[in-house]
């Protein structure tokens, strides 16, 4: 067994391991609790997130532009004003600032300058001198330095305190930050503040979705998924103080749990008391018959008008819509209702009985049934409500639903209805319910269910065969015995669309083997047969994707993918296998320089599947990452991988989307230069390829070289792609071959120039010409051709490469004595380094300014991987002293005066050369 920086190479068989143990653990933070009347500013505990636009703005009018004396912050009860005023003072503070902190509360409201007592020595005599004394105390604080003071919920200051506030903002005598809650009647003195243009007003909205993710991020001290976040946002509303109080809740119920590095919540709502006295107190005072409003609400919104009042009485909505516990809105010519929060109708889930629930939804399924359904989404809303109730089973009804719901992408309801279908003994139940398990990624189940229907002999046989055997190969990884199934069945008499059938699984087996021009053959004729089902014609799809990307047919790429997705969308067997086929598609793209169609079609993707269940989403998120990769957007890429792998590991999934997630972010953090993330993720990788699968071996092999990059194994890197060069080559892939070529001239080779020139006349690709220029300009130290292919590779879309071409340009420009050349070239490379996210390539580490020798750059690279001069002495068979003089000469030649310095330099690459 051969190592590399702990890095296993290909050829090796690897060992199970979990990327997601490394990942941090939650970081609980906690709020100091504030004294309510006068105190000085202190900081909280949990870091302000989400709010930069407001923040930038509250600084502009502390700054004094505009001649304003500050900012009054206007908003909703917790929306976050006093958040955001607390972490102003702050800052303030931080900076050097005096700063004080008033409260204004109901109970003070009723004394003379209340919210100012600890100021006044006798608040019960004449309030004008105290008036006097207050200003007075806050000017003898601006002339000892500059003073910033903080009001809170100014509409509860009585009169004189608001009279204070009004002359210290007319005075200039200290910068304001005021609170104040939307919808109520402050003192007149308040208003003036921003009616006489003394602070400038700022409403403040409820939180975006974005500036959600980012709070919850800030709070759990790690990454959140973009699914779970968005759940935080609409349940919340945006309203900060809900969101701070509902992330504890699920974090400390257990609902909120740690996934491969993501946080992600993906189950019921935790409901403590806290949230509950925040947001519903009301709702424990309710009147039975308007609870049953609340109640009813709660299991089915919204609700068209006359169908609630069918269940509950007209008065009793009337009076929950005056309690605002609901609102009615007109949808057309309808009238809608729906819960006035959306956090109204957990708490009320939390706290009844099931039974109780249970005979509301029985009695919404039996009311909507009285009405045609509008559309699939309502059938399986009302489905859902039978299921969940004290009804009798409708076995029909499921049946129905659970198609629905594949097609909606929720395949974990499905199976449910699917299975409750076959349990009442709904004809077809049972074979719906193998393909939502194949869909499902749960292979031993649906080669159980499938084994069992053929055993059985049940009509269409020949077709459950096939199903069974694209079973074996998708999710079992079992092509050999998918094959052997498929050379068992009966030959004659064959109809044709079960030759169809056959053929389009077939094309699969040979696809996933390497066998790209028989599998291209195989799924045209299927295809045009016009005889598949739409399972079948999504494998067929699939298979001649897989093989026209590998050939470098591009042109024909767009014609099978917009006809298959268009499938998929509006098919139940087909739905969820847009991302199979969105995979390889990808795949074939990259292969094939398509980036922008690539992103396109990943856009449509997203489009169509906007609020996509989690398993859904986990797809999703690979295919996102796939396209942010190839764009090089490469930070953005590394954030959808994770949340992808943590939808994988969420659901237990062990098909394809595990390994080529994996590849992904191997390469993704090797650029980025994050070695023990790449080692971690190509690991992983390793461990989950099914031997069978030939057609990944070329991604494995590209992965396992930008991890062996990035760990300083330079020479093994370029090794391990030129293997699998010639791999691809034998089984006539030859974009699989040019995309090693390009890996290899990105680590320095150019030993295939030649081989890369052949490839270019034979694919007449773009990217196939960038690849033969890249190498042959390499080959013969050719800066302005490096240059050249660093254009040619933005134009294809892929900053990444581009910018790895572009230090390579650089050096070649400064060995050939062009130093203003040299500089140009590492500027272009820095300016496409830092949009790609910061990379950190072998190409990016090579300073242009002095050249290393080829063994001084071998050693920097181990230097950079953290390694010991015994380690790279070890790792390289050579004597401590030799690895000694190596490193001092590389620091000569570069000017660093320590092994940290000169890891330095190595990481700044041709920019250090400016």
């Amino acid at each position: 067994m051969r190592f590399c920086g702990e890095i296993i190479l290909p050829s090796t068989p690897p060992e199970l391991f979990d990327a997601g143990r490394g990942c941090k653990q939650l970081v609980k933070c906690q709020r100091r609790r504030i004294d309510a009347r006068y105190s000085r500013a202190v900081i909280s505990g949990d870091p302000l997130a989400g709010r930069d636009g407001e923040l930038s703005t509250i600084r502009r009018a502390l700054s004094g532009v505009g001649k304003y004396s500050g900012v009054v912050i206007v908003g909703a009860a917790g929306v976050g004003k006093t958040r955001l005023a607390r972490e102003v003072l702050t800052r303030a503070e931080a900076a050097g600032e005096r700063t004080n902190w008033i409260v204004g509360t109901e109970s003070a409201r009723a004394l003379p300058l209340g919210a100012f007592t600890a100021l006044i020595s006798d608040p019960i005599a004449d309030p004008m001198p105290n008036v006097r004394h207050v200003i007075n105390s806050f000017v003898a604080q601006q002339r000892q330095g500059r003073i910033v003071v903080g009001v809170d919920d100014a509409h509860l200051l009585d009169g004189l305190s608001a009279h204070v506030v009004h002359q210290l903002a007319h005075s200039r005598s200290a910068r304001l930050v005021v609170t104040l809650r939307a919808g109520t009647e402050p003192p007149d003195a308040i208003t003036a503040l921003w009616k006489d243009g003394l602070l400038t007003r700022l409403d403040l909205e409820p939180l975006t979705v974005e500036a959600t993710h980012a709070m919850i991020e800030a709070a759990v001290d790690g990454v959140v998924d973009a699914r779970s976040a968005r759940r935080f946002w609409k349940l919340t509303g945006g309203n900060a103080l809900f969101l701070h109080q509902l992330v504890n809740d699920q974090v400390a119920a257990g609902r909120m749990r740690l996934m491969a590095g993501v946080w992600m919540w993906d189950g019921d709502v935790a409901v403590s008391q806290s949230i509950s006295d925040m947001v519903g107190r009301q709702l424990h005072e309710l009147t039975p018959e308007v609870a049953l409003v609340v109640d009813t609400l709660s299991q089915c919104e919204p609700l068209a008008l006359d169908v609630l009042c069918d269940l509950v009485g007209r008065g009793d909505l009337e009076s929950a819509e005056r309690m605002h516990l609901i609102t009615i809105e007109r949808a057309g010519d309808r009238l809608m209702a729906r819960l006035a929060h959306p956090l109204y109708g957990e708490l009320r889930r939390a706290g009844a009985g099931e039974m109780y629930l249970s005979k509301i939804r029985g009695r919404l399924a039996q009311r909507l049934a009285a009405d045609p359904d509008a559309d699939s989404q309502a059938t399986v809303r009302r489905a859902l409500l039978a299921l969940e109730s004290d009804l009798p089973p409708d076995p029909q009804l499921c049946l129905e639903a659970a198609q629905y719901a594949m097609t909606l992408l929720d395949l974990d309801l499905a199976d449910r209805f699917a299975t409750s279908a076959a349990s009442a003994g709904a004809p077809n139940a049972l074979a719906v319910r193998a393909v939502n398990l194949l869909l499902l990624g749960r292979g031993p189940q649906a080669e159980e269910v499938l084994r069992a229907i053929g055993e059985d002999g049940a009509e269409g046989a020949y077709q459950w065969a096939t199903l069974r055997a694209a079973n074996m190969i998708w999710m079992l990884g079992r092509c050999n015995d998918a094959a052997a199934l498929l050379g068992d069945l009966p030959p004659d008499p064959e109809a044709p669309a079960d030759a169809a059938a056959r053929m389009a699984v077939e094309a699969c087996v040979d696809a996933v083997s390497a066998r790209c021009d028989v599998a291209a053959e195989k799924a045209t004729a299927a295809l045009d047969s016009g005889l598949l089902s739409d399972f079948h014609a999504m494998m067929a799809s699939v298979a001649l994707t897989m093989a026209l990307g590998a050939l470098g047919s591009g042109d024909d790429l767009t014609t099978v993918a917009q006809a298959a997705v268009d499938r998929a969308i509006t098919s139940f067997q087909a739905s969820h296998m847009r991302f199979w086929f969105g995979s390889v598609y990808a795949r074939a793209c990259r292969l094939t320089g398509r980036t922008d169609e690539c992103v396109a079609m990943v856009g449509q993707l997203a489009d169509s599947a906007r609020e996509a269940p989690s398993l859904a989403y986990a797809n999703l998120a690979s295919l996102m990452g796939v396209a942010e990769l190839m764009r090089g957007n490469v930070r953005d890429a590394v954030k959808f991988l994770h949340e992808a792998l943590a939808g994988v590991e969420r659901h237990s999934v062990r098909t394809g989307l595990r390994p080529a997630t994996c590849f992904l972010l191997a390469e993704a953090h090797a650029k980025l230069g994050e070695a023990e993330a790449a080692r971690a993720a190509i690991a992983e990788a390793q461990s989950c390829v099914p031997p069978d699968f030939l057609f990944m071996q070329t991604a494995l092999s590209i992965a396992t070289g930008w991890s062996l990059a990035a760990n300083g194994c330079i020479n093994e890197a370029i090794t391990a792609v030129q293997a699998a060069a010639v791999q691809a080559r034998q089984r006539s892939q030859p974009t699989h071959e040019l995309a090693c070529m390009q890996a290899a001239a990105q680590f320095g080779d150019a030993s295939g120039a030649a081989r890369a020139r052949e490839l270019a006349d034979e694919l007449d690709l773009p990217l196939a010409e960038a690849v033969a220029r890249h190498m042959e300009s390499l080959a013969t130290n050719d800066g302005e051709g490096l240059l050249l292919a660093s254009s040619e590779y933005q134009a294809i879309g892929d900053r990444a490469t581009a910018a790895d071409v572009a230090a390579q340009a650089a050096v070649a420009f400064t060995k050939d004595q062009q130093r203003k050349r040299g500089l140009w070239a590492a500027a272009v490379a820095k300016e496409l380094s830092d949009a790609c996210g910061g990379l950190c390539t072998p190409a990016l580490r090579s300073p242009a300014s002095q050249p290393l020798t080829g063994r001084q750059r071998e050693i920097v690279e181990l230097v950079l991987a953290g390694m010991s001069n015994r380690q790279i002495a070890d790792q390289l068979v050579m004597s401590v002293r030799s690895v000694e003089g190596h490193v001092y000469r590389a620091c000569q030649r570069v000017g660093a005066s320590s092994r940290e310095e000169l890891a330095s330099i190595a990481r700044a690459g041709p920019a250090a050369a400016r």
